[in-house]
């Protein structure tokens, strides 16, 4: 880990000026889409503070990838202020500060998986109790049935600090879009903004709904095994993303428009 991940206070003067007329156009739309997650995440609940983290790979490059400069709230970020680093933690654009278990995290699926280019970490609190139960996620509804079969879990090891870590990450995610990390939060990734944001929202969904069900104190009916795999192939028809990514950036223009900034 390279010695310009440790942190330090804010200042307006760390960022460069970042516009849509000093990145390329891929690299600057990229910006904007990290952006966006950041504050629908902070709109619908997802984020914790200035804890947790969002990342995306820097269009073109095998492993550099953009996330939040470390100290801001979820609410603050916006695609100028966005930092960029390589696989080894050296800050390339930006701030000289990144959270050192943000890029424990996300470097584990960034080096690993080109497939998954937006990894998305949350701990998100009326959820986390799934976290910590011995049998995982049930899946009780029907829109918890496009990630059936599609949740790994990985062992809570402490904070996310020791790059060791990472290779027990990437393994537990392989061919998967959502990571229970036990005890700990939530991971999902995607191929694009859209997809990351919707797998940890319908993750989260699925924890809630089952949380509910089970504080009723009634007797649960899971449905049965072959509806869950039909379900699942259906749901594959429908990308998550594709149509409500460009709504819910309709929406943030309506609600703040300055994380394009």
């Amino acid at each position: 880990m390279s010695d310009q991940t440790r942190s330090r206070e804010v200042t307006a003067d760390d960022f460069t000026a970042a516009s849509d007329g000093s990145f390329t156009g891929d690299e600057w739309a990229a910006r904007v889409d990290l952006a966006a997650m950041y504050r629908l995440a902070a709109h619908f609940g997802y984020d914790d503070l200035v804890w947790n983290h969002i990342t995306m790979r820097v269009p073109g490059s095998d492993h550099d990838f953009f996330l939040n400069k470390f100290g801001l709230l979820y609410n603050e970020v916006t695609a100028s202020n966005i930092i960029k680093v390589d696989s080894g933690g050296t800050v390339l654009e930006g701030p000289a500060d990144v959270n050192t278990a943000g890029f424990v995290i996300h470097s584990a699926i960034h080096n690993d998986f080109p497939k998954w280019k937006v990894v998305f970490h949350a701990h998100v609190p009326d959820a986390l109790a799934v976290t910590a139960l011995k049998g995982g996620l049930q899946h009780l509804v029907q829109d918890s049935s496009m990630l059936f079969g599609d949740v790994g879990y990985h062992d809570w090891e402490g904070l996310s600090l020791t790059l060791e870590e990472r290779e027990r990450l990437a393994a537990n995610l392989e061919g998967k879009r959502a990571l229970i990390m036990r005890n700990h939060g939530f991971l999902t990734v995607g191929e694009t903004a859209g997809e990351a944001f919707m797998v940890m929202h319908y993750l989260i969904r699925a924890c809630r709904t089952m949380l509910a069900a089970h504080a009723t104190g009634l007797e649960i009916d899971p449905g049965p095994q072959n509806i869950w795999e039909l379900s699942k192939e259906q749901y594959d028809h429908f990308p998550l993303g594709l149509h409500e990514w460009p709504a819910l950036r309709r929406m943030l223009d309506q609600i703040d428009p300055s994380y394009k900034l």
